[in-house]
């Protein structure tokens, strides 16, 4: 049987870029979560899904709303994509970033980012401790930055072959 950690560290190989989705917390508020466990589906009906663990809140918000953002960070982000890796209540008034309502799905966009997708659930499949959320892309937009965000090997990367 393969250990949690040996998938872990053997996962930490596979190169990524960093997504936050986004959706609303209880007081209607921007709630965020690093991931990058997003892909997309298929073109013809425009599907991506996201994997969410159970134990985050923003499981719990986008069980509910159906629906979320997916913002991904460029090169310049980094600093917000650590800020949403952290557990909410870890979060301290020291990143500065912006974010709006997106133009057609009202879902919260931030500001800076290479792509927005706004995306409304088609389905949930659960498996162990997280959810497969597929869903349709009602919303895109595409930012001025060029340059990714990328994580591997447990760190994060502004450009090829320069760690942070």
């Amino acid at each position: 049987m393969v250990t949690r950690d040996e998938l872990r560290e053997c996962m930490s190989r596979f190169a990524s870029g960093v997504t936050i989705i986004t959706t609303f917390d209880e007081s209607g508020g921007l709630h965020g979560m690093s991931a990058n466990s997003f892909t997309s589906v298929c073109l013809e009906p425009p599907l991506v899904l996201i994997c969410v663990g159970h134990s985050t809140r923003t499981y719990r918000y986008v069980e509910d709303q159906g629906c979320f953002g997916v913002n991904i960070l460029s090169a310049g982000q980094e600093d917000v994509g650590k800020y949403f890796a952290r557990p909410p209540e870890d979060r301290k008034g020291d990143v500065s970033y912006q974010w709006a309502l997106s133009r057609e799905s009202e879902l919260p966009a931030l500001s800076g980012v290479m792509a927005f997708f706004g995306c409304q659930v088609e389905s949930a499949h659960t498996h162990g401790d997280h959810t497969i959320f597929v869903a349709s892309v009602r919303e895109v937009y595409r930012g001025d930055a060029d340059d990714p965000l990328l994580f591997f090997q447990r760190k994060w990367y502004t450009s090829i072959g320069a760690d942070k």
